[in-house]
Formats: structure tokens, C-alpha cells, sequence
């Protein structure tokens, strides 16, 4: 126990992730924490992944507080993304950091009350800085940028389409994120965009419809407390279509799909392993997106809202069958976190 206390205070003495001054290989790796009360385990399941070939290590210091460490991924910059997991708990990215050979990614979860609260949920982290495709991410570190906007650390930020990256505030927990591998891009809709609150206390975050907003060139983000209340906050924010976010084989699954009809449409997928995703809604709430074909054993996935603020989803589960490969998702309303029928829909499961 003495070494997890010593890990615990070497990681959270940073209030923001570090970066170091030499080059970095290229590094990625998700996670699946699936014991939330457990003081300290290695992940076995096979929902895992290092890219550095090594174990990953799950800390709980405290109720609600985890320590993600990836063995030998030690690298500076890059973005992180954590949801919860078969639940409707609020979980953020508290900070990350290289911590020897190793990377940390610090999680918070936290219940629609705003306490802490031992939660399931499921991680990821990346420096990849691919060409050629759609693909960027960025770590916003200012939660009120100034009129001309805020620049992110070029150390946690990347655009594939060689531009500036500028985020700029129109109102409390408004923002908007001017990236050029989004907006140079038309098919966003067969890609994947996630966003994830970076704050010590209950927070989730959300993108609005581009289709809906004044200029659809521009990610319109909204951040709200667990109250549903904007709140200024910092958050990650990645993009990907025609590359897998975390790497790999370059196989994708990804889908936007529109549920404001009598029944599900995609606004745009992508399935490297052929055919078009299904969606079909269980309850309301609660769907079912099918990708034909692309049926694997374990593998990572997520989901988010885009549109209906303040909403927030999770992932509550995936499988395969008969081939195929299943994503279960929940939404919820933004107060108190009781299932809410969305409007817009992305999903993405990386095998």
C-alpha cells in the first residue's frame, strides 16, 4: 500500500498534465476499469491495450478516484477521453502525465449529486499525429478564453489538416472549436467525434448538431455541471474519420446516427469490414447500433451525445453475434441523470 500512496501523490502533485522535452515515439492504449472498488488490479480481460506491449494498472486511491497506468507509454502531450461505463455516473479526465516509463491517466467519477462515486467506466490515450486523414485532437486548458480566442499547447493538440487550432467562448459553457480536420471536412458525419470534460468535480460536455448551428465549419461545444447549468470548464476533444482514433489495423466503425424520426437513420457510418450499421432503440433512451461483419472478441468502444443539450450518454455494454458487432448505449438528461431519448447519436468500437 505504501507504493500505491507514493504513486498517488507523485501523479496528482501536477494540476495539469506535463510534457517533456525530448521526441516521443508514437503511443495508444484504451482500457476497460471493470472492478471500480478495487484498490489496485491489472486489467485481464482482454478489453485492454498497450501499444508498448506491457501491463496496465488500475489505482483507486479513494472512492471515485482512479489512476490508470499504462507500463511503458510514457510519452508528452496527446489527449485522453474517459466515459462511464453500465452506468449514468459523470466521469472526467482529471489530469495525465508520463510518470517515469510509464502514463498516467487520472479519472474522476462522480454521481448526478456531484459526490464521488466507485464507478465502471472506460479510457483511452494517444499521441498519434497520422497525415493524410481527417484526424485532431486537442486538450482546451483555458475554460474562458479571451474574445480572440485560445490557442492550445501545440504538446496536447493536432491537426492533420496543417491549421491553426483556435478555440473561442460565446457564453458560460459555450464553446466554439475551430479545427481544420473537421471543417475541411464534409463527411464528418461517418466520423468520430468525442469530447471529454478535463476538471476535478461532475462535468460532462457535448457537441451540438453541425447541421443546426450558424457555422457548421466550427465544433459548437457546451459544458454543463450536474445540474445541467453551463459551467466553464477545460476539456479533450478529438475528431477522426479515415483513421482509427487510437491506431491499430486501421479497420473503423464508426456512425452518427439520427433518431429525431419514427425510427433511426444514419447520418453517415463507416464500416471497414462492410455494410451499413443499424440502430434500433430498446427503450427510450436506450439503443442498439449494429455493425454487420465487424464482430470481434473484446476491443473498446464509446458513444456520445451530439445535439438535445444538456444530455450525455454512455456505453453500457458491446458483443458480438453472429458475426456482427453490437453497441448498447444509454442517454440521460443532464440533471438528474434519468434516461432521455437522444436525437443524435455517435458511436465508435475499435477491435
Amino acid at each position: 500500500m505504501r507504493l500505491i500512496a507514493i504513486l498517488v501523490t507523485a501523479v496528482m502533485v501536477a494540476a495539469a498534465p506535463v510534457a517533456a522535452q525530448a521526441a516521443d515515439p508514437v503511443v495508444a492504449g484504451f482500457a476497460w476499469g471493470n472492478q471500480p472498488a478495487n484498490p489496485a488490479y491489472f486489467p485481464a480481460t482482454g478489453y485492454e491495450f498497450n501499444s508498448a506491449g506491457l501491463p496496465i494498472q488500475i489505482l483507486r486511491p479513494a472512492v471515485g478516484t482512479y489512476q490508470v497506468k499504462f507500463f511503458g507509454l510514457a510519452a508528452p502531450g496527446g489527449v485522453a477521453h474517459v466515459s462511464a461505463y453500465l452506468s449514468n455516473s459523470l466521469c472526467t479526465v482529471a489530469s495525465w502525465a508520463p510518470m517515469g516509463g510509464d502514463q498516467v491517466v487520472n479519472v474522476r467519477c462522480y454521481n448526478n449529486a456531484g459526490a464521488l462515486i466507485d464507478s465502471r467506466f472506460v479510457v483511452n490515450f494517444t499521441n498519434r499525429k497520422p497525415a493524410g486523414v481527417n484526424f485532431g485532437y486537442l486538450w482546451n486548458d483555458n475554460p474562458v478564453p479571451g474574445v480572440a480566442g485560445h490557442t492550445p499547447s501545440p504538446a496536447y493538440s493536432y491537426d492533420s489538416a496543417g491549421l491553426p487550432i483556435t478555440v473561442f467562448r460565446s457564453a458560460v459553457g459555450s464553446y466554439q472549436v475551430d479545427l481544420g480536420a473537421f471543417k475541411t471536412d464534409p463527411g464528418w458525419a461517418a466520423g468520430y467525434l468525442r469530447i471529454t470534460p478535463y476538471a476535478s468535480a461532475a462535468r460532462h460536455c457535448q457537441a451540438l448538431d453541425p447541421a443546426l448551428v450558424a457555422d457548421p465549419s466550427l465544433i459548437e461545444v457546451r459544458c454543463y455541471d450536474d445540474t445541467g447549468f453551463g459551467v466553464d470548464t477545460r476539456f479533450t476533444l478529438t475528431y477522426a474519420r479515415k483513421t482509427p482514433m487510437l491506431g491499430g489495423s486501421g479497420a473503423r466503425t464508426t456512425a452518427t446516427v439520427d433518431l429525431s424520426g419514427a425510427l433511426p437513420v444514419m447520418r453517415g457510418w463507416t464500416n471497414s469490414y462492410g455494410g451499413a450499421p443499424t440502430a434500433t432503440e430498446i427503450v427510450p433512451g436506450t439503443y442498439e447500433v449494429v455493425f454487420p461483419n465487424a464482430g470481434h472478441a473484446k476491443g473498446h468502444a464509446m458513444a456520445s451525445i451530439m445535439g438535445t443539450p444538456p444530455m450525455y450518454c454512455t456505453i453500457q455494454s458491446w458483443w458480438q453475434n453472429m458475426g456482427d458487432e453490437h453497441l448498447l448505449v444509454s442517454c440521460y438528461d443532464g440533471n438528474v441523470g434519468v434516461p432521455n431519448p437522444a436525437v443524435l447519436l455517435n458511436v465508435s468500437y475499435i477491435a
